[in-house]
């Protein structure tokens, strides 16, 4: 494995030659850019999966109509295609992409008809709860250990399996694995989950799942087993780990991509959960 650092981007970096821990896993990225920053990309050999976690973005070809990306949206190009990326006009675009071989997976799970699922480029919208799926699979691709084949292969099967799922069954909601909760908890759950970056307050959640502010935190408490701003701590928190331990941001940055009002407000709870602060958690990236 190799980590690349981005020359136009203002942070992020690009793991490549995966496929020498993992056949069907070529690279993965997160980027950082700029507003309206265009790139021509040659037609790779591999399907690009994309996850934009904020900004717009284009993408087009001369041989097939252009698709739109907006936070929360995820889609993929299939191998082939030379096609152009535009982003938009906002100042700031956090992209994460995974770049596979999907005749490995298949042959896993024949079942799944992926080539025939995934035969065409498209954005889907609404899919901000898939953005854990990447992260893992980064996560996975960047952290050498003995476990490393297995929990790359596991990470990448999941993210597939989600977009597939996401792709045939309409209006799918739940995470994986996710136990049957009241409806207004499962809501909550997922606006926590996917829209940790907000300034989420007990009235306003309330508002989003229509509930009072005592019965949502009743009901939250007794079905999701924490509160919920203990929750929304803990998945800024995880979120906040992989950027500390797999990106160059400025701590700063971190604080604020993970939904804290400060640098020391970060510090202080990432140190009560880890046991140290973020700067000390952060390994070295090998250039």
């Amino acid at each position: 494995m190799q980590i690349l650092r981005p020359t136009r981007s203002r942070f992020g970096f690009r793991a490549v030659e995966l496929d020498h821990v993992l056949p069907e896993v070529v690279e993965v990225a997160e980027y950082w850019r700029g507003s309206n920053f265009r790139v021509d990309v040659d037609a790779h050999q591999y399907w690009t999966m994309l996850c934009l976690a904020e900004g717009t973005l284009r993408i087009g070809s001369s041989a097939l109509p252009e698709i739109f990306f907006k936070r929360g949206s995820i889609g993929w190009v299939p191998p082939g295609l030379r096609h152009w990326r535009q982003y938009g006009p906002e100042a700031s675009h956090h992209v994460m992409w995974v770049g596979l071989h999907l005749k490995p997976i298949e042959f896993r799970h024949p079942e799944w008809n992926l080539s025939e699922s995934l035969d065409r480029p498209r954005s889907i919208h609404g899919a901000s709860h898939l953005e854990q799926y990447f992260i893992k699979v980064i996560r996975e691709a960047t952290t050498a250990d003995k476990y490393q084949v297995f929990g790359l292969r596991l990470a990448l099967d999941t993210l597939v399996l989600e977009i597939l799922r996401r792709v045939t069954v309409a209006k799918q909601t739940l995470l994986l694995a996710r136990p049957p909760v009241h409806p207004a908890v499962s809501k909550a759950l997922e606006l926590l989950e996917t829209r940790f970056r907000e300034h989420w307050t007990l009235s306003k959640l309330a508002r989003e799942v229509g509930l009072s502010k005592s019965r949502l935190a009743e009901l939250f408490n007794g079905e999701a087993g924490y509160s919920i701003h203990k929750f929304l701590t803990k998945v800024r928190v995880r979120h906040g780990e992989m950027l500390v331990t797999h990106s160059d941001l400025p701590i700063g940055h971190i604080a604020s991509e993970c939904g804290f009002g400060s640098i020391q407000h970060f510090s202080r709870v990432f140190r009560e959960v880890n046991g140290q602060a973020p700067i000390r958690f952060r390994r070295p990236v090998k250039s």
